[in-house]
C-alpha cells in the first residue's frame, strides 16, 4: 500500500504540536512556524477563490458559446429557406453541412 501523502501544512502543525508537547526537545521558532502556517491558509484560501472564479467564467463562456451556436443555427436555417437546401448558393454561407448517416460495418 502507498502511503497517503502528507502537505506541508499538516508537517508544520505536527510538528508544532511536538515541540509544545515536549518542552525538553530542541528550541523551534514556533512564531516563525506559525507564520508558515498562517501564509499556506492564507494561500489556500486564494487557491479556492481562484477555483471559483475559474468555474465561473467557464460557465459564462460556456453560455456565451451556446448563445452563438443558436444565433449561427438560426441564420444558416434563414438562409436554407431563403434559396432552397439544395441551392448551390448555400455552400457559401452555411458552414455545417447536413451529412447522411455512417451504415455500420459488419454486423
Amino acid at each position: 500500500m502507498a502511503k497517503a501523502a502528507v502537505t506541508a501544512q499538516e508537517r508544520l502543525e505536527k510538528l508544532m504540536a511536538g515541540a509544545k508537547a515536549n518542552s525538553d526537545g530542541p528550541a523551534l521558532n514556533s512564531q516563525q512556524l506559525q507564520g508558515f502556517v498562517d501564509e499556506l491558509n492564507d494561500l489556500e484560501a486564494e487557491l479556492g477563490r481562484a477555483k471559483l472564479a475559474v468555474g465561473a467564467a467557464t460557465q459564462a463562456r460556456n453560455a456565451k458559446l451556446k448563445e452563438a451556436l443558436d444565433v449561427a443555427v438560426k441564420a444558416e436555417l434563414a438562409v436554407k429557406s431563403h434559396y432552397g437546401p439544395k441551392s448551390p448558393k448555400v455552400k457559401e454561407y452555411v458552414l455545417s453541412q447536413s451529412r447522411p448517416a455512417r451504415k455500420s460495418k459488419g454486423g
